[in-house]
């Protein structure tokens, strides 16, 4: 799993480094920004030249349990580990710090002792008794494709959704990763 979601996450920078405290969110707690987030990782990603120059997209920072858990591990870790894992998959005390933030992907806590795959939230059916898991999902998203018929999906995503192209046309360069062999 950590390859996979990895790899997703470097190529959508959708990891690392560390979280925006501004103001306070309903709990008391500091407000979290997972774009002022993404932004200071791209920056430490472009210090060990593993990121190229690009819109940087972090989809993983939306949720706040993985951000806070990726900070503690992009923190102290080296260029050098960064890019190891990144660019070799390679074990190392970073890449398995990684690891266990991911768990928050796995599970969805339904806030009354249960539990369920973290897949089945949103998805249309309540799995949790008191419905948690069906609660704040935002509504699929559509394109117009300019045939006037919306399809599902997102504009400049890096996926065609629209069989025109029409969704990734006039796009910003997305940020890639920078590895030797291309990967």
């Amino acid at each position: 799993m950590r390859e996979h979601v990895l790899r997703a996450a470097f190529a959508g920078l959708g990891a690392l480094l560390t979280a925006s405290a501004t103001g306070c969110d309903d709990g008391g707690e500091p407000a979290y920004d997972g774009q002022a987030a993404c932004d200071e990782v791209a920056t430490k990603l472009r210090g060990c030249e593993l990121l190229s120059d690009g819109v940087v997209d972090c989809p993983l920072f939306e949720e706040r349990r993985y951000g806070e858990c990726a900070v503690e591990c992009a923190g102290p870790a080296s260029c050098e580990d960064m890019r190891a894992q990144t660019c070799d998959d390679a074990d190392n005390e970073f890449a398995r710090c990684i690891d266990r933030c991911e768990a928050v992907f796995v599970v969805f806590d339904c806030g009354d002792g249960a539990q369920i795959d973290a897949e089945r939230r949103c998805d249309g059916e309540a799995e949790c008794a008191n419905g948690a898991d069906e609660a704040r999902c935002d509504p699929p998203e559509t394109v117009d494709c300019g045939d006037g018929e919306p399809v599902s999906g997102s504009r400049c995503d890096g996926t065609m959704d629209c069989q025109n192209g029409a969704d990734e046309a006039d796009c910003p360069m997305r940020a890639m990763t920078l590895c030797a062999g291309g990967f």
